[in-house]
C-alpha cells in the first residue's frame, strides 16, 4: 500500500541503498533520519559488508519490526564499500516509478531531503541529482561543503558529481545504469559515486548538483572520504596520485564512458573522447602537456583543475 498526500494522491516513492560496515555507533541515528523524511513513501536496503560489531544483526532486527526495511543476504567476494554499493545498486531490480537514493551509514539527513530532490528533478528535468553538504565532528565545528560549482565538459572523468550520500537517479536512469553496469567490468572501480556519476554523464544524462546542503556528514577517524579539506586531505590526494591509483581510475573511468557513449550520435563528443583517452592513455610528454591545456574542462573548480594538469606535466601521476 502507497502512503497518501495531503491531497489524497500517492506519494513519489523512493528506495534508499545504505552500504554498513562496523557502523553501530551512528546507525540508528542515520536510519531514523531517512524513515521520517518528508513527502515521500520510502524504503530502505541495507547490504552488510562482513560487520563484526554487530550491525549486521542490528539492522536485520530493525527490518524485523519494520517492513520498510529489507536486508539483503551476505554477498560474495571480497570487502569493499564500492563494490557493496553496485551490488546493491543492481541488486535492485528497476522499476517504473521508483526513484533510487544513496545513504552512508553515518550521516544524518534533512527531513525533507527526498522530496527536495525529487522536486528538482521535475525542475531542472535531471536525470540524477546530488547536493552540498554540511560537514560535522564531535566538537560541534561545522562547515559547508561546496560541490556545486557549474558542471564542465570531462570533470566526470575526473571528480564526482559531490558526496554520493546526496545522490538520487530517476527510475529511467537507475534502469538505464542497472543495465549498463552489467556490461562493464567492475572490478577495478575505486569510487562509486565517481563511477556512476561519470557513467550517467557518458549516457547523456543530465545531472543538477544542488547548492544547497541536503545532509549533515559526519566527519571521524573511520570515514571512507571524508570531507576533503585541509592538510591531511592534501596528502592523501597526493599519496593517490604518486601510487597510480587516480591514474587508474581517470583511465578506466574515461575508457567505460567511451564504451557507453559509442550509442550517442555525438560526433564532435566521441571525438573529443577519444582524443582525452589517448592522452590518458600515452603519458608522453605532448600528451601531458594536452592534459593541462584541457584545466578548464577537467574539474568544477578551475584551479583544481590546473594542479591536476600541472602535476600530470611534473609527472606525479
Amino acid at each position: 500500500m502507497t502512503d497518501a498526500d495531503e491531497s489524497g494522491g500517492t506519494l513519489p516513492r523512493v528506495v534508499v541503498l545504505m552500504a554498513t560496515y562496523n557502523g553501530m555507533r551512528w546507525i540508528d541515528e542515520q536510519i531514523d533520519s531517512i524513515l521520517v523524511q518528508r513527502g515521500v513513501e520510502v524504503r530502505l536496503c541495507i547490504s552488510d559488508d562482513g560487520s563484526d560489531d554487530g550491525t549486521a544483526g542490528h539492522v536485520r532486527t530493525r527490518a524485523r519490526n519494520d517492513a520498510r526495511i529489507t536486508v539483503l543476504p551476505p554477498r560474495r567476494g571480497p570487502r569493499g564499500v564500492t563494490a557493496n554499493f553496485i551490488h546493491l545498486f543492481t541488486s535492485w531490480e528497476p522499476t517504473d516509478d521508483v526513484y533510487v537514493a544513496f545513504s552512508d551509514q553515518d550521516d544524518i539527513w534533512h527531513p525533507d531531503k527526498l522530496d527536495r530532490q525529487i522536486h528538482l528533478i521535475d525542475a531542472y528535468r535531471a536525470d540524477a541529482v546530488s547536493s552540498d553538504v554540511v560537514s560535522f565532528d564531535s566538537h560541534g565545528r561545522r562547515r559547508v561543503i561546496v560541490k556545486s560549482q557549474p558542471q564542465v565538459k570531462w570533470d566526470h572523468i575526473f571528480e564526482a558529481g559531490g558526496p554520493g550520500s546526496t545522490y538520487m537517479f530517476t527510475p529511467v536512469m537507475h534502469r538505464d545504469l542497472v543495465r549498463a553496469l552489467r556490461g562493464l567490468d567492475t572490478t577495478r572501480v575505486g569510487v562509486h559515486d565517481w563511477f556512476l556519476y561519470a557513467l550517467t554523464r557518458g549516457l547523456g544524462g543530465r545531472w543538477h548538483i544542488d547548492p544547497q546542503p541536503t545532509v549533515d556528514y559526519r566527519q571521524h577517524g573511520n570515514n571512507v572520504q571524508g570531507e576533503n579539506f585541509g592538510f591531511l586531505a592534501f596528502r592523501t590526494r597526493l599519496e593517490h596520485l604518486r601510487s597510480g591509483f587516480y591514474r587508474e581510475q581517470f583511465r578506466l573511468t574515461a575508457g567505460a564512458v567511451q564504451q557507453l557513449a559509442r550509442s550517442r550520435c555525438d560526433v564532435a563528443y566521441l571525438k573529443d573522447l577519444q582524443a582525452l583517452v589517448l592522452s590518458l592513455d600515452s603519458g608522453s610528454p605532448s600528451a601531458r602537456l594536452a592534459v593541462l591545456r584541457r584545466f578548464r574542462e577537467i574539474r568544477r573548480k578551475r584551479m583544481e583543475g590546473f594542479e591536476l594538469g600541472l602535476s600530470c606535466v611534473l609527472g606525479l601521476w
